[in-house]
Protein backbone atom coordinates (compact mmCIF):
# COMPACT_ATOMS: atom_id res chain seq x y z
CA UNK A 1 0.00 0.00 0.00
CA UNK A 2 1.07 3.61 -0.47
CA UNK A 3 2.56 5.06 2.69
CA UNK A 4 3.99 8.34 4.03
CA UNK A 5 7.51 8.43 5.50
CA UNK A 6 6.32 9.80 8.84
CA UNK A 7 3.84 6.94 9.17
CA UNK A 8 6.47 4.30 8.37
CA UNK A 9 8.94 5.76 10.88
CA UNK A 10 6.21 5.94 13.52
CA UNK A 11 5.35 2.26 13.00
CA UNK A 12 9.02 1.25 13.28
CA UNK A 13 9.27 3.18 16.56
CA UNK A 14 6.31 1.11 17.76
CA UNK A 15 8.06 -2.08 16.55
CA UNK A 16 5.47 -2.49 13.77
CA UNK A 17 8.08 -2.78 11.06
CA UNK A 18 7.21 -3.45 7.39
CA UNK A 19 8.10 -6.81 5.88
CA UNK A 20 8.78 -5.47 2.37
CA UNK A 21 9.24 -1.77 1.65
CA UNK A 22 9.80 -0.15 -1.76
CA UNK A 23 11.09 3.42 -2.10
CA UNK A 24 11.18 5.24 -5.43
CA UNK A 25 11.08 8.79 -6.78
CA UNK A 26 13.45 11.71 -6.33
CA UNK A 27 16.99 10.44 -5.66
CA UNK A 28 17.69 12.87 -2.80
CA UNK A 29 14.42 12.12 -1.02
CA UNK A 30 14.88 8.38 -1.51
CA UNK A 31 18.39 8.47 -0.03
CA UNK A 32 17.32 10.64 2.90
CA UNK A 33 14.31 8.41 3.66
CA UNK A 34 16.41 5.25 3.34
CA UNK A 35 18.91 6.60 5.87
CA UNK A 36 16.15 7.47 8.33
CA UNK A 37 14.62 4.00 8.02
CA UNK A 38 17.94 2.16 8.36
CA UNK A 39 18.91 4.25 11.39
CA UNK A 40 15.80 2.94 13.16
CA UNK A 41 15.88 -0.65 11.93
CA UNK A 42 19.59 -1.37 12.28
CA UNK A 43 21.64 0.55 14.87
CA UNK A 44 25.22 1.34 13.76
CA UNK A 45 26.72 -1.23 16.14
CA UNK A 46 24.67 -4.03 14.49
CA UNK A 47 25.15 -3.13 10.83
CA UNK A 48 28.24 -5.21 10.18
CA UNK A 49 26.21 -8.42 10.55
CA UNK A 50 22.54 -7.39 10.43
CA UNK A 51 22.56 -5.27 7.27
CA UNK A 52 23.30 -6.85 3.89
CA UNK A 53 23.31 -4.40 0.95
CA UNK A 54 23.09 -5.57 -2.67
CA UNK A 55 23.27 -3.82 -6.03
CA UNK A 56 20.05 -4.82 -7.74
CA UNK A 57 21.54 -4.39 -11.20
CA UNK A 58 24.41 -6.81 -10.76
CA UNK A 59 23.47 -9.26 -7.98
CA UNK A 60 21.69 -12.51 -8.95
CA UNK A 61 18.41 -13.12 -7.14
CA UNK A 62 19.68 -16.46 -5.76
CA UNK A 63 22.28 -14.58 -3.70
CA UNK A 64 19.73 -12.06 -2.41
CA UNK A 65 17.21 -14.75 -1.52
CA UNK A 66 19.83 -16.83 0.30
CA UNK A 67 20.73 -13.83 2.46
CA UNK A 68 17.05 -13.16 3.12
CA UNK A 69 16.44 -16.72 4.33
CA UNK A 70 19.49 -16.84 6.61
CA UNK A 71 18.72 -15.78 10.20
CA UNK A 72 20.83 -13.02 11.75
CA UNK A 73 23.83 -14.06 13.84
CA UNK A 74 22.95 -11.60 16.60
CA UNK A 75 19.59 -10.61 18.08
CA UNK A 76 17.65 -7.94 16.24
CA UNK A 77 16.25 -7.32 12.80
CA UNK A 78 18.16 -8.31 9.68
CA UNK A 79 17.71 -5.90 6.75
CA UNK A 80 18.28 -6.99 3.18
CA UNK A 81 18.78 -3.78 1.21
CA UNK A 82 18.47 -3.91 -2.62
CA UNK A 83 19.63 -0.65 -4.19
CA UNK A 84 18.79 0.40 -7.77
CA UNK A 85 16.37 -2.48 -8.31
CA UNK A 86 15.57 -3.05 -12.01
CA UNK A 87 12.39 -5.08 -11.50
CA UNK A 88 9.70 -2.45 -12.12
CA UNK A 89 10.06 -1.66 -15.82
CA UNK A 90 8.18 -3.15 -18.78
CA UNK A 91 9.19 -3.95 -22.36
CA UNK A 92 6.02 -2.31 -23.67
CA UNK A 93 7.42 1.07 -22.69
CA UNK A 94 10.92 0.69 -24.11
CA UNK A 95 10.36 3.74 -26.33
CA UNK A 96 9.84 5.87 -23.23
CA UNK A 97 12.97 4.38 -21.67
CA UNK A 98 14.99 5.17 -24.79
CA UNK A 99 13.95 8.82 -24.72
CA UNK A 100 14.69 9.00 -21.00
CA UNK A 101 18.17 7.55 -21.52
CA UNK A 102 18.99 10.15 -24.18
CA UNK A 103 17.64 12.93 -21.96
CA UNK A 104 19.71 11.80 -18.97
CA UNK A 105 22.84 11.58 -21.10
CA UNK A 106 22.29 15.06 -22.56
CA UNK A 107 21.92 16.41 -19.00
CA UNK A 108 25.27 14.92 -18.01
CA UNK A 109 23.72 12.23 -15.78
CA UNK A 110 25.92 9.51 -17.26
CA UNK A 111 25.72 6.90 -14.50
CA UNK A 112 21.93 7.12 -14.38
CA UNK A 113 21.69 6.88 -18.19
CA UNK A 114 24.03 3.87 -18.23
CA UNK A 115 22.08 2.05 -15.53
CA UNK A 116 18.82 2.65 -17.39
CA UNK A 117 20.40 1.37 -20.62
CA UNK A 118 21.40 -1.86 -18.85
CA UNK A 119 17.79 -2.25 -17.71
CA UNK A 120 16.49 -1.61 -21.22
CA UNK A 121 18.79 -4.28 -22.63
CA UNK A 122 17.67 -6.66 -19.88
CA UNK A 123 14.04 -6.06 -20.87
CA UNK A 124 15.04 -6.95 -24.43
CA UNK A 125 16.41 -10.28 -23.22
CA UNK A 126 20.09 -9.41 -23.19
CA UNK A 127 22.19 -11.53 -20.83
CA UNK A 128 25.68 -10.79 -19.59
CA UNK A 129 26.95 -13.57 -21.86
CA UNK A 130 25.45 -11.94 -24.93
CA UNK A 131 26.79 -8.57 -23.83
CA UNK A 132 30.29 -9.96 -23.39
CA UNK A 133 30.13 -11.75 -26.72
CA UNK A 134 29.13 -8.58 -28.59
CA UNK A 135 31.02 -6.02 -26.57
CA UNK A 136 33.71 -5.45 -29.19
CA UNK A 137 31.55 -5.69 -32.31
CA UNK A 138 28.30 -4.19 -30.99
CA UNK A 139 27.45 -1.13 -33.03
CA UNK A 140 25.11 1.74 -32.37
CA UNK A 141 22.81 1.03 -35.34
CA UNK A 142 21.88 -2.32 -33.78
CA UNK A 143 20.48 -0.48 -30.77
CA UNK A 144 19.16 2.69 -32.40
CA UNK A 145 15.74 1.12 -33.03
CA UNK A 146 15.27 0.74 -29.26
CA UNK A 147 15.53 4.52 -28.97
CA UNK A 148 13.10 5.21 -31.81
CA UNK A 149 15.71 7.40 -33.50
CA UNK A 150 18.26 6.24 -36.08
CA UNK A 151 19.81 9.66 -36.64
CA UNK A 152 23.58 10.14 -36.74
CA UNK A 153 23.47 12.18 -33.53
CA UNK A 154 21.63 9.40 -31.68
CA UNK A 155 24.04 6.74 -32.93
CA UNK A 156 26.96 8.84 -31.68
CA UNK A 157 25.34 9.15 -28.25
CA UNK A 158 24.73 5.38 -28.13
CA UNK A 159 28.37 4.71 -28.98
CA UNK A 160 29.45 7.00 -26.13
CA UNK A 161 26.98 5.28 -23.82
CA UNK A 162 28.29 1.82 -24.67
CA UNK A 163 31.89 2.89 -24.11
CA UNK A 164 30.89 4.42 -20.76
CA UNK A 165 29.06 1.23 -19.70
CA UNK A 166 32.09 -0.90 -20.51
CA UNK A 167 34.43 1.44 -18.65
CA UNK A 168 32.21 1.23 -15.54
CA UNK A 169 31.52 -2.49 -15.77
CA UNK A 170 27.79 -1.91 -16.26
CA UNK A 171 26.06 -4.81 -18.02
CA UNK A 172 22.50 -6.12 -18.47
CA UNK A 173 21.02 -7.88 -15.45
CA UNK A 174 20.80 -11.63 -15.77
CA UNK A 175 17.39 -13.24 -16.22
CA UNK A 176 15.48 -10.13 -15.19
CA UNK A 177 12.08 -11.59 -16.03
CA UNK A 178 12.72 -14.64 -13.87
CA UNK A 179 13.88 -12.46 -10.99
CA UNK A 180 10.70 -10.39 -11.20
CA UNK A 181 8.62 -13.59 -10.97
CA UNK A 182 10.55 -14.83 -7.95
CA UNK A 183 10.18 -11.47 -6.20
CA UNK A 184 6.45 -11.66 -6.87
CA UNK A 185 6.33 -15.16 -5.37
CA UNK A 186 8.16 -13.88 -2.30
CA UNK A 187 5.45 -11.24 -1.82
CA UNK A 188 2.84 -14.00 -1.73
CA UNK A 189 4.64 -16.17 0.83
CA UNK A 190 6.02 -13.30 2.93
CA UNK A 191 9.50 -12.70 4.31
CA UNK A 192 10.82 -14.44 7.46
CA UNK A 193 9.85 -12.86 10.78
CA UNK A 194 13.42 -11.75 11.47
CA UNK A 195 13.87 -9.91 8.16
CA UNK A 196 12.96 -6.69 6.38
CA UNK A 197 13.38 -6.44 2.61
CA UNK A 198 14.15 -2.81 1.73
CA UNK A 199 14.20 -1.94 -1.99
CA UNK A 200 15.00 1.33 -3.79
CA UNK A 201 14.39 1.88 -7.50
CA UNK A 202 15.52 4.79 -9.65
CA UNK A 203 12.75 4.19 -12.20
CA UNK A 204 9.43 2.40 -11.94
CA UNK A 205 6.50 1.83 -14.25
CA UNK A 206 3.43 1.92 -12.02
CA UNK A 207 1.50 0.02 -14.70
CA UNK A 208 3.53 -3.19 -14.37
CA UNK A 209 1.98 -6.26 -12.79
CA UNK A 210 4.77 -6.46 -10.20
CA UNK A 211 4.25 -2.87 -9.04
CA UNK A 212 0.51 -3.47 -8.68
CA UNK A 213 1.26 -6.55 -6.57
CA UNK A 214 3.51 -4.42 -4.38
CA UNK A 215 0.61 -2.00 -3.90
CA UNK A 216 -1.45 -4.92 -2.60
CA UNK A 217 1.10 -6.93 -0.64
CA UNK A 218 3.88 -4.54 0.44
CA UNK A 219 4.51 -0.97 1.58
CA UNK A 220 5.47 1.71 -0.95
CA UNK A 221 6.95 5.15 -0.42
CA UNK A 222 6.47 7.18 -3.59
CA UNK A 223 8.88 10.09 -3.12
CA UNK A 224 8.43 11.65 -6.55
CA UNK A 225 8.41 15.41 -6.93
CA UNK A 226 5.84 17.58 -8.65
CA UNK A 227 7.51 18.97 -11.76
CA UNK A 228 6.76 21.38 -14.57
CA UNK A 229 6.78 20.20 -18.18
CA UNK A 230 10.29 21.64 -18.48
CA UNK A 231 11.46 19.12 -15.88
CA UNK A 232 12.09 21.71 -13.19
CA UNK A 233 10.78 21.07 -9.70
CA UNK A 234 7.63 23.01 -8.92
CA UNK A 235 8.09 26.35 -7.22
CA UNK A 236 5.95 25.29 -4.26
CA UNK A 237 8.06 22.16 -3.64
CA UNK A 238 11.33 24.12 -3.74
CA UNK A 239 9.93 26.82 -1.44
CA UNK A 240 8.80 24.21 1.08
CA UNK A 241 12.19 22.46 0.91
CA UNK A 242 14.08 25.73 1.46
CA UNK A 243 11.83 26.76 4.36
CA UNK A 244 12.28 23.40 6.09
CA UNK A 245 16.05 23.39 5.60
CA UNK A 246 16.45 26.91 6.98
CA UNK A 247 14.13 26.15 9.89
CA UNK A 248 16.33 23.21 10.87
CA UNK A 249 19.39 25.46 10.57
CA UNK A 250 17.86 28.27 12.62
CA UNK A 251 18.35 30.82 9.84
CA UNK A 252 16.07 33.40 8.23
CA UNK A 253 16.06 34.62 4.64
CA UNK A 254 15.17 37.90 2.95
CA UNK A 255 12.22 37.67 0.51
CA UNK A 256 14.37 38.74 -2.46
CA UNK A 257 17.05 36.17 -1.56
CA UNK A 258 14.43 33.42 -1.45
CA UNK A 259 13.05 34.46 -4.84
CA UNK A 260 16.57 34.30 -6.28
CA UNK A 261 16.95 30.73 -4.98
CA UNK A 262 13.62 29.75 -6.53
CA UNK A 263 14.76 31.18 -9.86
CA UNK A 264 18.11 29.35 -9.70
CA UNK A 265 16.67 25.98 -8.67
CA UNK A 266 16.98 23.32 -11.35
CA UNK A 267 15.79 19.75 -11.76
CA UNK A 268 17.46 17.95 -8.84
CA UNK A 269 16.69 18.32 -5.14
CA UNK A 270 20.15 17.10 -4.13
CA UNK A 271 21.71 20.01 -6.07
CA UNK A 272 19.49 22.51 -4.24
CA UNK A 273 20.46 20.91 -0.92
CA UNK A 274 24.14 21.16 -1.82
CA UNK A 275 23.85 24.84 -2.69
CA UNK A 276 21.94 25.60 0.51
CA UNK A 277 24.69 23.93 2.54
CA UNK A 278 27.31 26.08 0.79
CA UNK A 279 25.21 29.15 1.46
CA UNK A 280 24.92 28.37 5.18
CA UNK A 281 28.68 27.86 5.46
CA UNK A 282 29.24 31.16 3.66
CA UNK A 283 27.06 33.27 6.00
CA UNK A 284 28.51 31.61 9.11
CA UNK A 285 27.06 33.21 12.25
CA UNK A 286 24.91 35.71 10.37
CA UNK A 287 21.24 35.22 11.33
CA UNK A 288 19.79 35.87 7.86
CA UNK A 289 20.55 35.11 4.21
CA UNK A 290 20.63 38.19 1.99
CA UNK A 291 20.22 38.57 -1.75
CA UNK A 292 23.90 39.36 -2.24
CA UNK A 293 24.81 36.10 -0.44
CA UNK A 294 22.73 34.10 -2.92
CA UNK A 295 24.23 35.99 -5.85
CA UNK A 296 27.77 35.21 -4.64
CA UNK A 297 27.37 31.56 -3.66
CA UNK A 298 24.24 29.81 -4.97
CA UNK A 299 25.11 28.10 -8.25
CA UNK A 300 22.58 28.65 -11.01
CA UNK A 301 20.71 25.52 -12.16
CA UNK A 302 17.71 27.31 -13.65
CA UNK A 303 19.05 30.15 -15.80
CA UNK A 304 19.00 32.49 -12.81
CA UNK A 305 22.13 34.25 -14.06
CA UNK A 306 20.20 35.32 -17.14
CA UNK A 307 17.53 36.63 -14.77
CA UNK A 308 20.27 38.53 -12.92
CA UNK A 309 21.46 40.04 -16.22
CA UNK A 310 18.03 41.29 -17.23
CA UNK A 311 17.41 42.56 -13.69
CA UNK A 312 20.64 44.58 -13.76
CA UNK A 313 19.72 46.09 -17.14
CA UNK A 314 16.23 46.96 -15.89
CA UNK A 315 17.80 48.70 -12.90
CA UNK A 316 20.26 50.55 -15.19
CA UNK A 317 23.24 49.02 -13.35
CA UNK A 318 25.75 48.78 -16.21
CA UNK A 319 28.66 47.45 -14.15
CA UNK A 320 26.60 44.59 -12.69
CA UNK A 321 25.01 43.81 -16.07
CA UNK A 322 28.41 43.56 -17.79
CA UNK A 323 29.66 41.32 -14.97
CA UNK A 324 26.73 38.95 -15.51
CA UNK A 325 27.34 39.03 -19.27
CA UNK A 326 30.95 37.92 -18.71
CA UNK A 327 29.79 35.09 -16.46
CA UNK A 328 27.17 33.86 -18.94
CA UNK A 329 29.50 34.01 -21.93
CA UNK A 330 32.21 32.14 -20.00
CA UNK A 331 29.77 29.31 -19.26
CA UNK A 332 28.93 28.97 -22.96
CA UNK A 333 25.67 30.88 -23.35
CA UNK A 334 25.16 31.94 -26.98
CA UNK A 335 24.83 35.72 -27.60
CA UNK A 336 21.64 35.22 -29.61
CA UNK A 337 20.04 33.40 -26.70
CA UNK A 338 21.02 36.22 -24.36
CA UNK A 339 19.69 38.78 -26.83
CA UNK A 340 16.37 36.95 -27.01
CA UNK A 341 16.11 36.95 -23.23
CA UNK A 342 16.84 40.69 -23.07
CA UNK A 343 14.19 41.30 -25.74
CA UNK A 344 11.67 39.30 -23.67
CA UNK A 345 12.50 41.41 -20.61
CA UNK A 346 12.01 44.66 -22.54
CA UNK A 347 8.64 43.42 -23.85
CA UNK A 348 7.66 42.45 -20.30
CA UNK A 349 8.58 45.94 -19.06
CA UNK A 350 6.59 47.43 -21.93
CA UNK A 351 3.58 45.32 -20.92
CA UNK A 352 4.01 46.48 -17.33
CA UNK A 353 4.11 50.13 -18.50
CA UNK A 354 0.87 49.58 -20.40
CA UNK A 355 -0.77 48.24 -17.23
CA UNK A 356 0.64 51.03 -15.07
CA UNK A 357 -0.64 53.70 -17.47
CA UNK A 358 -3.92 51.90 -18.05
CA UNK A 359 -6.14 49.61 -15.99
CA UNK A 360 -3.77 49.34 -13.01
CA UNK A 361 -3.29 53.10 -12.57
CA UNK A 362 -5.77 53.33 -9.63
CA UNK A 363 -4.25 50.31 -7.85
CA UNK A 364 -0.47 50.69 -8.33
CA UNK A 365 2.11 53.09 -6.91
CA UNK A 366 5.88 52.64 -7.01
CA UNK A 367 6.36 52.75 -3.22
CA UNK A 368 4.05 49.74 -2.85
CA UNK A 369 5.40 46.74 -0.88
CA UNK A 370 5.15 43.17 -2.18
CA UNK A 371 2.28 42.19 0.19
CA UNK A 372 0.41 45.34 -0.84
CA UNK A 373 0.99 44.46 -4.50
CA UNK A 374 -0.45 40.98 -3.98
CA UNK A 375 -3.52 42.36 -2.25
CA UNK A 376 -4.16 45.35 -4.51
CA UNK A 377 -2.86 44.57 -8.01
CA UNK A 378 -3.04 40.76 -8.06
CA UNK A 379 -6.47 40.52 -6.52
CA UNK A 380 -7.06 37.06 -7.98
CA UNK A 381 -3.58 35.84 -6.99
CA UNK A 382 -2.56 34.79 -10.51
CA UNK A 383 0.48 36.53 -12.09
CA UNK A 384 -0.13 38.85 -15.05
CA UNK A 385 3.30 39.00 -16.74
CA UNK A 386 5.55 36.24 -15.44
CA UNK A 387 5.32 32.78 -13.92
CA UNK A 388 5.14 33.99 -10.33
CA UNK A 389 3.66 36.97 -8.41
CA UNK A 390 7.02 38.25 -7.18
CA UNK A 391 8.29 38.37 -10.76
CA UNK A 392 5.31 40.57 -11.62
CA UNK A 393 6.04 42.86 -8.68
CA UNK A 394 9.67 43.34 -9.80
CA UNK A 395 8.55 43.98 -13.39
CA UNK A 396 6.21 46.75 -12.21
CA UNK A 397 8.95 48.26 -10.02
CA UNK A 398 11.52 48.25 -12.83
CA UNK A 399 9.07 49.55 -15.42
CA UNK A 400 8.93 52.78 -13.39
CA UNK A 401 12.51 53.44 -14.59
CA UNK A 402 11.43 53.73 -18.23
CA UNK A 403 8.92 55.49 -20.46
CA UNK A 404 6.90 53.66 -23.09
CA UNK A 405 8.71 55.48 -25.92
CA UNK A 406 12.07 54.56 -24.41
CA UNK A 407 11.21 50.86 -24.27
CA UNK A 408 9.96 50.94 -27.87
CA UNK A 409 13.29 52.48 -28.92
CA UNK A 410 15.12 49.71 -27.01
CA UNK A 411 13.30 47.09 -29.09
CA UNK A 412 14.62 48.82 -32.22
CA UNK A 413 18.18 48.67 -30.88
CA UNK A 414 17.77 44.98 -30.01
CA UNK A 415 16.53 44.28 -33.53
CA UNK A 416 19.53 46.10 -35.02
CA UNK A 417 21.90 44.14 -32.78
CA UNK A 418 20.25 40.90 -33.89
CA UNK A 419 20.92 41.83 -37.53
CA UNK A 420 24.58 42.64 -36.77
CA UNK A 421 25.09 39.38 -34.87
CA UNK A 422 23.79 37.39 -37.84
CA UNK A 423 25.23 39.33 -40.77
CA UNK A 424 28.50 41.06 -39.80
CA UNK A 425 31.96 40.09 -38.65
CA UNK A 426 31.83 42.24 -35.53
CA UNK A 427 32.71 40.53 -32.24
CA UNK A 428 29.44 39.16 -30.73
CA UNK A 429 30.79 39.91 -27.27
CA UNK A 430 31.50 43.55 -28.15
CA UNK A 431 28.09 43.96 -29.77
CA UNK A 432 26.37 42.66 -26.63
CA UNK A 433 28.50 44.88 -24.38
CA UNK A 434 27.64 47.94 -26.45
CA UNK A 435 23.92 47.16 -26.40
CA UNK A 436 23.91 46.65 -22.63
CA UNK A 437 25.74 49.92 -22.03
CA UNK A 438 23.25 51.78 -24.23
CA UNK A 439 20.24 50.16 -22.54
CA UNK A 440 21.56 51.09 -19.12
CA UNK A 441 22.52 54.62 -20.21
CA UNK A 442 19.08 55.45 -21.59
CA UNK A 443 17.77 56.89 -24.84
CA UNK A 444 18.79 60.52 -24.37
CA UNK A 445 22.44 59.68 -23.66
CA UNK A 446 22.82 56.73 -26.00
CA UNK A 447 20.78 57.49 -29.11
CA UNK A 448 23.43 59.62 -30.83
CA UNK A 449 26.20 57.12 -30.22
CA UNK A 450 24.01 54.20 -31.26
CA UNK A 451 22.98 55.83 -34.52
CA UNK A 452 26.61 56.72 -35.27
CA UNK A 453 27.56 53.04 -34.68
CA UNK A 454 24.73 52.01 -37.01
CA UNK A 455 26.14 54.23 -39.78
CA UNK A 456 29.65 52.78 -39.31
CA UNK A 457 28.40 49.18 -39.46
Amino acid sequence: MKRELASVLSDIHKEKRPGVLLLHGDDFRVQAATKSILDLLVPPQSRALNLEPFNGQSTPWDEIEAALMTPPLFPGIKVIFIENAPYFLSREHKGELGKKILQLWSEGKKDEAARLLSQLLSLEGWTQERWEGFRESLSAPQLAELFGDDSRETREVIEELLAFCRSRGIAPSQNLKGEEQRLGALLEQGVPSWAVLLITAAHVDRRTRLYKRFEEKADILDLSLERHRSGRISRETVAEFVDQHLKESGKKIEPQAKEMILMRAGEQLWAIHQELEKLLLYIGEEPSIRAKDVEEIFLDHGEGWIFDLTAAIAERDAARALSHLERLVSQGEHPLKLLGTIASEVRRLLAARDLIEGEMRPRWHKQMTYPQFQASVLQQGAPLLTRNPYGDYMSFKRAENFSTNELLRYLEWIYQTDIRLKSTNHSPHMLMERLILELCRGVDAAVTQHDRAKEIS
